[in-house]
């Protein structure tokens, strides 16, 4: 290399030189043929001489030179590589380390350490992917490790750079855990709690409220406001939060204990919002979880991520009963209002509808046509559950039932879309139609979900109530003559209530006796209602074999499933965990089994276990009394997944 760079350097001025001396050798020889030779001869040596020691001397500087510019770089190189505060090393494919600078010793002297953080399996990304990035920990110091290209002699190397993150990490978890969080703190039930005590006790169970909510805000050093008298705004310092997760907002058993001469416990719903990126949004996040956890309820907290992610967190009481009426009479004049304004309506139940959901959807069906508007139920394939009546409806020929296609093509800008018994487009009859419509009024009485429809211009959910037909029931008594219904449709509507109140054993209330008497008076007879019930033999002999599979675990949970595939398996698991839960010692029932497409799974509890929060991880929902999901996995692992859900939460 050296000698071909001489050569190209000194080549061309040996040339010119040569060129001269020839050209002086020819006159001379043009003038003295000897002495012309002679000097030809000497120039030929000359040039010879002068070649090569011109050559060497050109090889010679250069090495020189060389080697100046190569320990004046080693310098260099040393300076900012060896005595770097930079983690630097060259290692090979296999994870051998070929070279290191000082920095790096200092940090991995121990030959242990250093085999645990340089391997094949940890140098390999860097060879695959030369800009990958890797962070990783080293006796409690953060490295964020970068690499690049470091071959010599075809042998595959890499410079791996090591930059000290650890000021920055610690910056970053101080930050994470001073992040402020927000906190909407709801007393349920305030003025109702304090009507049914002594004016004279009112003021210590409010100060007993106060004092309870004020030592919660001080054990966490957090700043804490009076809203009104039933609301606080609280903040406070995201460090907190893991532990209000872990120990499930111990507040909320807290509140049970204080001492009210209501027939119901004091209980709190709280709604939390973490990592938003403006206090604006911090405080309207938390506005909006605790929505959601009044519109479930209450007695609980809903804690809201950056991402959107929800988790809830107690719920153990059943939702109290508001005796005041006066919410219904507004919310039937509004859906008065808005029927008016429509062009035509449709309702929609939620998929596989029960006898719930279709009493409540012909009790509206009611409403619009006294109203005078074009009304239909879109229904594509009415389950078991709803056979007879819907056999009975159909016969009568004053029903108009859409299909998915009919109903898409009946749908308008100002078609009005009332969703019953469900508030989730995920599970409704025709997701597609509440996806689409403009217009959308829901009448539920589920425990609201994180999915809910969000763009609905009525929203009538009441977790107290029994059923939807108890909602709807008592929207048809607001709403005078236009809520006249026929005996067939007080049938359905009582068959409703009847159906999720098992009898009126659960889940009643004054207001629900209130609507069956007033159905009772429409014309609502129980032996047509019982008829709507009655089942085959062959499907009464299926419902006792899963009960007799039964296994009852710990803390009373009973659990059941079926591999046989059954098209009517909705009703199927519903009514045998149903009479599971009437069982001496069960205080949980979770039933599983196929209908050909998928796993259905219901749910019922005594109160004491709250199987809403465990279907809605298994994707479904309901009450806490009473819920349900489909998955895609077999019976036997359905049941499985519950299990393990409640053995998570130490339910089991």
């Amino acid at each position: 290399m050296k000698r071909k760079l001489s050569k190209e350097l000194s080549q061309p001025f040996m040339i010119i030189g040569l060129v001269v001396m020839l050209a002086m050798s020819a006159v001379i020889i043009w003038f003295h043929k000897y002495i012309g030779a002679g000097a030809f001869v000497l120039t030929a040596l000359v040039y010879l001489f002068h070649m090569r020691y011109t050559t060497n001397y050109v090889e010679r500087t250069l090495e020189k030179n060389e080697k100046a510019v190569f320990k004046e770089r080693e310098g260099y190189m040393e300076a900012v590589s060896y005595g770097s505060p930079f983690l630097i090393c060259v290692v090979s494919r296999n994870g051998e380390i070929i070279w290191s600078n000082q920095a790096f010793d200092k940090v991995f002297e121990d030959a242990e350490l250093k085999g645990r953080f340089i391997n094949s399996r940890t140098v390999e990304p860097f060879f695959s992917a030369g800009d990958t990035l890797i962070k990783t920990e080293v006796e409690g110091r953060h490295f964020e490790v970068t690499g690049t290209d470091a071959d010599f002699r075809g042998h595959e190397r890499r410079m791996l750079f090591w930059n000290d993150t650890s000021e920055k990490e610690a910056i970053r978890e101080h930050f994470d855990l001073t992040r402020p969080c927000a906190a909407y703190i709801n007393v349920d039930n305030y003025d109702e709690m304090l009507e049914a005590s002594p004016a004279e006790e009112q003021s210590g169970i409010a100060a007993q409220i106060d004092r309870t909510v004020h030592n919660w805000a001080l054990s966490m050093e957090a700043v804490l406001i009076r809203a009104r008298s039933d609301r606080y705004l609280m903040i406070f310092e995201s460090r907190h939060l893991p532990q209000l997760k872990e120990t499930r907002f111990p507040i909320l058993n807290q509140m049970h204990d204080i001492e009210t001469n209501a027939d119901f416990p004091a209980s709190l719903s709280i709604g939390v919002c973490a990592e938003d990126d403006s206090l604006e949004d911090l405080q309207s996040g938390a506005q909006a979880a605790l929505d959601l956890a009044l519109g479930r309820g209450g007695d609980q907290a809903v804690v809201r991520g950056r991402n959107g992610d929800t988790e809830y967190y107690g719920g153990a009481l059943p939702a109290v009963e508001k005796r005041n009426k006066g919410k219904s009479r507004v919310m039937a004049h509004i859906l008065a209002q808005l029927i008016d304004s429509a062009e035509n309506v449709i309702i929609a139940g939620h998929v596989r509808p029960d006898m719930d959901c279709f009493g409540a959807a012909l009790g509206v069906y009611a409403l619009v046509n006294n109203m005078g508007k074009p009304v239909s139920i879109v229904l594509e394939e009415p389950g078991d559950g709803i056979e007879l009546i819907y056999a009975s409806a159909k016969a009568q020929d004053q029903y108009k039932f859409l299909t998915h296609e009919e109903a898409i093509a009946a749908l308008g800008p100002d078609t009005l879309v009332v969703m019953v018994d469900h508030h989730r487009a995920a599970i409704s009859e025709f997701p597609q139609l509440i996806r689409s419509a403009d217009k959308i009024a829901l009448i539920d009485h589920h425990r609201r979900a994180g999915d809910a429809v969000d763009k609905a211009v009525l929203s009538y959910m009441e977790t107290y109530a029994s059923s939807a037909s108890e909602l709807v029931s008592e929207l048809l008594q607001y709403s005078g003559e236009r809520g006249v219904i026929s005996r067939f449709e007080a049938d359905a509507l009582l068959s409703g209530i009847t159906l999720d109140t098992k009898n009126f054993t659960v889940n009643t209330g004054v207001r629900t006796f209130e609507a069956a008497s007033w159905l009772r008076r429409s014309g609502a007879d129980m032996a047509n209602i019982r008829s709507f019930f009655k089942v085959s033999l062959d499907f009464y002999q299926k419902k006792s074999r899963i009960v007799s599979s039964a296994e009852v675990l710990p803390n009373g949970v009973a659990v059941a499933y079926t591999r046989e595939d059954d098209p009517s398996m909705q009703v199927l698991v519903a009514q045998v965990a149903d009479e599971l839960l009437d069982m001496k010692g069960v205080e949980a029932s979770i039933v599983a089994g196929r209908d050909g497409r998928q796993t259905l799974i219901s749910a019922r509890s005594g109160g004491k276990i709250n199987v809403q929060t465990l279907m809605e991880k298994l994707g479904g929902g309901g009450h806490q009394t009473g819920a349900a999901a489909q998955v895609q996995e077999s019976p036997e692992e359905a049941i499985a997944k519950a299990v393990a859900i409640m053995r998570e939460e130490h339910q089991l």
